[in-house]
């Protein structure tokens, strides 16, 4: 199966109206009730992500510039702005809107990105809902560009939404496209699904 998704371009988000993906793929530990599914959009100089968790016993804890939020619930997404280049961010966030964010391509060479404000960056707004919570951000491409000068929001793309939770009561791991590594590993550039931009 191939996973694939279609990147409306939009003047503003309106998630009502934007085709979501669930976090259907649960590897590495046995199944659990956790459940999240995401959704993109662009304008041209800014790609909107907004991710949705059912999640009970929400842990939120870490507000440190240099922790990891992977530990607490936790909600990531990892793109790569040129489909044919091995290179990738990593934006991952919990629900205090604290953010862990790399670039590069292998494990071994990525580097980890200390931004001075990224509230101001990425405006990024959590909310609890009726179930869980959800998180929406916007990642400029002037802030893309920084990395990869000739990036744009078009053509063709690669990435995979990821839920975890390292250090909550119900450890998870959820992904959308699906993982080949038989240990708990989400940096696995070709293991990522097809962006397509409109």
């Amino acid at each position: 199966m191939a996973y694939t998704y279609q990147v409306a371009r939009v003047e503003k988000p309106d998630w009502e109206k934007i085709e979501s993906v669930a976090l259907v793929h649960q590897p590495w530990l046995a199944p659990c009730d956790v459940a999240a599914k995401a959704q993109l959009c662009h304008d041209g100089e800014n790609l909107y992500v907004r991710m949705e968790a059912k999640e009970k016993n929400i842990r939120a804890t870490l507000t440190g510039a240099l922790d990891q939020v992977c530990n607490d619930s936790c909600m990531e997404f990892f793109f790569a702005p040129k489909k044919d280049d091995a290179r990738y961010f990593n934006f991952e966030w919990n629900k205090l809107c604290n953010a862990y964010i790399g670039f590069g391509a292998e494990r071994k060479t990525r580097v980890r990105q200390i931004l001075k404000n990224p509230q101001e960056a990425f405006a990024p707004v959590s909310a609890e809902t009726g179930n869980g919570w959800a998180i929406e951000y916007r990642i400029p491409l002037s802030f893309i560009r920084m990395y990869m000068p000739e990036a744009a929001f078009a053509g063709e793309a690669a990435c995979n939404f990821y839920k975890c939770g390292d250090e909550t009561e119900i450890p998870h791991y959820l992904a959308w496209a699906p993982l080949a590594s038989g240990k708990p590993d989400y940096h696995r550039r070709w293991d990522f699904g097809t962006l397509i931009f409109e």
